[in-house]
C-alpha cells in the first residue's frame, strides 16, 4: 500500500481537452439561448405589470441570473464558512464591475450600438452608498445578523428607489 502519500495513481479524465472545449462551447451557446428567452419573458411580464426597465435590468434580472451563485453564498453562510461566502458575493460584484460592464460597452461599441459608462447621478449615488456600506461591512472579517439586516435593508431601499426613480428627461 502506499500509505496515503501524495504519489498515488493520478485520475484518468473523463473527457479529453477537446471534447471538454466542445461541450463548453455548446453549453455556452444553450445557456445564452435560455438567458435571451428569460430575459423576453421577464421584458414581456414587466410591461405587464408596470414595472420600470432600470428596475428590471438592475433587481430583477441579476437575481434571477445568479440565483446559483447566491443559493451556494447562501449555502456556504449557513455552514459558517462566511470566508468563502463573502468571496462568493463581492467576487462576482467586482467581476461585473471591472470585466463585464466594460466588455459590454467594448462589445456595443464595436456594434455601432449607443452603451456608454456615463451613469446618471441617482446610478452612481446607489453604487457609490453600497460599496462604502459592504466595504465597512467587511473591513474586520467578521459578522453578525445585525450587519446582515444592515445590508439586506441596504438592498432593499436600492431596490425600492429603482423602482420608483425616474430620469430627467434629457435636454
Amino acid at each position: 500500500a502506499d500509505g496515503g502519500g501524495g504519489g498515488g495513481e493520478e485520475e484518468e479524465p473523463v473527457l479529453g481537452v477537446w471534447l471538454a472545449i466542445f461541450w463548453l462551447a455548446v453549453v455556452t451557446v444553450i445557456i445564452s439561448l435560455l438567458s435571451e428567452w428569460m430575459v423576453d419573458a421577464l421584458e414581456e411580464a414587466a410591461e405587464g405589470y408596470g414595472v420600470p426597465d432600470l428596475f428590471l435590468g438592475t433587481i430583477i434580472v441579476p437575481i434571477v441570473g445568479n440565483a446559483a451563485e447566491h443559493a451556494a453564498a447562501i449555502i456556504f453562510a449557513a455552514k459558517n464558512k462566511m470566508e468563502l461566502s463573502l468571496g462568493i458575493a463581492v467576487g462576482s460584484a467586482a467581476q461585473i464591475a471591472v470585466f463585464v460592464v466594460p466588455m459590454l460597452v467594448c462589445t456595443a461599441w464595436a456594434a455601432d450600438v449607443p452603451l456608454t459608462l456615463n451613469f446618471h447621478s441617482f446610478e452612481a449615488s446607489c453604487l457609490l452608498i453600497c460599496v462604502i456600506l459592504v466595504g465597512f461591512m467587511i473591513q474586520n472579517g467578521e459578522s453578525n445578523w445585525m450587519m446582515g439586516v444592515m445590508l439586506v435593508v441596504c438592498y432593499c431601499s436600492v431596490a425600492a428607489g429603482f423602482f420608483v426613480h425616474v430620469d430627467p428627461p434629457e435636454a
